[in-house]
């Protein structure tokens, strides 16, 4: 037992110094969703605005974000609706670029019955590289776990990929960012196939404290 308090106590202080500092992060987005359920034809296109909370302590990194955005369907009844996103994220740095990342989301649909409602949890890879002292690209990936849909059904192979990049003051204090993330649901309801997928583009910028 002891080898192993050792062990996990001598990761946690050899930190790089650059990952342990402590850093609060926020910022403002707008977004550009594509959502798609069934198949291609069946799409809804919206933009809305988004935020981000996050906070750097050492290795460890949190972050809360969400978006709200409005979308029209391209359904023959021309039906539209409204989602609001939200998601949370905890990483762990485990080599120099890399994170372990774990998290849950939460996509609410109004209204209600208009499309599915889906809540998530992830389990994932991060990894964030420093082009310059002002400029970053990050990319993640997440295996979508335990996904439940309010109309039901499971979702077998269901997963999240993300890549993004910034550039800023090399103090970073402020930074201006550009995101595409994109999920895939492969849900099956009564041996059926209906997948979900989910496209969004992000455009914000970000302030930092530390």
């Amino acid at each position: 037992m002891r080898p192993v308090v050792g062990f996990v106590w001598l990761v946690l202080i050899s930190s790089p110094s650059q990952m342990m500092g402590q850093a609060i992060r926020v910022g403002v987005h707008g977004v550009a969703v594509t959502h798609s359920e069934v198949t291609s034809a069946l799409k809804a296109n919206g933009l809305g605005v988004g935020g981000l909370l996050g906070l750097r302590v050492g290795r460890f990194g949190f972050e809360a974000r969400g978006y709200w955005a409005d979308l029209d369907s391209d359904r023959s009844d021309g039906t539209g609706f409204a989602i609001l996103q939200v998601d949370g994220r905890a990483h762990f740095v485990v080599a120099r670029s890399v994170a372990v990342e774990v998290g849950a989301g939460r996509r609410f649909i109004d209204p209600e019955f208009a499309t599915q409602e889906i809540g998530i949890f992830r389990v994932g890879i991060l990894s964030e590289y420093p082009l310059s002292s002002i400029a970053t690209v990050w990319g993640r990936g997440a295996y979508l776990i335990a996904s439940q849909f309010s109309g039901g059904g499971t979702a077998g192979l269901a997963v999240e990929l993300g890549l993004g990049t910034s550039v800023g003051t090399p103090d970073g204090r402020v930074k201006a960012l550009g995101e595409f993330e994109f999920q895939r649901f492969d849900r099956e309801v009564r041996r059926q196939d209906v997948p979900l997928q989910a496209m969004v583009v992000r455009f914000g910028v970000e302030f930092g404290f530390r």
